[in-house]
C-alpha cells in the first residue's frame, strides 16, 4: 500500500496551481505555525501573509517554499485523499525562502501604496461629487 499524501491546490487572481504527492505542509495563522499531514481532520483557517512550506513524496527531506499575501486555507478529506486548498490574492513559489520573503515584502508594500492612492482618489471624487451636487441644488430650476 502506498504512503498517503496530500493534494495542495493554490488559487490566486492570476493562476491555479495543483501540487500532488505532498507528505507534509507547514503554514501560519494568528495562532502561530501549524502542520498538516495526510488524513488530517477537516480544517479552515485564515492565513497570515508570509511563507508556507511543503515536502513531496519524491524528495521527502527537501522543503519547497511558497509565499502568499494572506488568505484562507481549507483542508478537507475527500474519500481517501486529503485536499488542502489555499486561496489568496497572490502566490509566489520558489526553492529559496529568502528570495520569497524579499519578493513578498515588495508585493505587500506595492499593495499598501496602491490602497493609499486609491483611497485618496476616491476621497477626491467624493468631494467633487459633493460640490457638484451643491451647485445643482443652488441653481434655479
Amino acid at each position: 500500500m502506498s504512503t498517503p499524501t496530500l493534494s495542495l491546490w493554490l488559487q490566486d487572481g492570476q493562476a491555479n496551481h495543483r501540487i500532488e504527492d505532498v507528505v507534509s505542509l507547514m503554514a501560519g495563522d494568528t495562532s502561530g505555525q501549524f502542520g498538516i499531514l495526510p488524513q488530517h481532520a477537516d480544517l479552515i483557517t485564515v492565513l497570515e501573509p508570509g511563507l508556507f512550506r511543503y515536502r513531496q513524496a519524491e524528495q521527502p527531506a527537501q522543503w519547497r517554499y511558497g509565499a502568499s499575501t494572506g488568505g484562507v486555507l481549507y483542508c478537507q478529506r475527500q474519500g481517501g485523499t486529503t485536499v488542502v486548498r489555499i486561496v489568496s490574492r497572490r502566490f509566489l513559489l520558489d526553492e529559496q525562502p529568502d528570495a520569497l520573503l524579499a519578493a513578498l515584502s515588495s508585493m505587500l508594500e506595492a499593495e499598501a501604496s496602491l490602497r493609499v492612492s486609491t483611497r485618496d482618489q476616491v476621497g477626491k471624487l467624493d468631494l467633487a461629487l459633493y460640490k457638484r451636487m451643491q451647485e445643482l441644488a443652488q441653481s434655479p430650476s
